[in-house]
């Protein structure tokens, strides 16, 4: 993995794990809707695949 793959997928973490908080503080709130959504977006964040696509790439070595 590159270093510019390894930021992405560090970004990505990070979105993963704010979204992941403000799915709760809004379950808390008793915007279930809205919790679900972010719930849903912050583990679609987490399991995005980073290092798949830059192991298929040809500049990358």
């Amino acid at each position: 993995m590159d270093t510019s793959s390894a930021d992405v997928d560090r970004l990505l973490r990070v979105l993963a794990v704010r979204t992941l908080a403000l799915a709760f503080i809004a379950g808390i709130v008793g915007e279930e809707i809205l919790a679900m959504l972010f719930a849903i977006a912050g583990v679609g964040l987490l399991m995005a695949p980073i290092g798949a696509g830059a192991a298929h790439r040809r500049d990358v070595n």
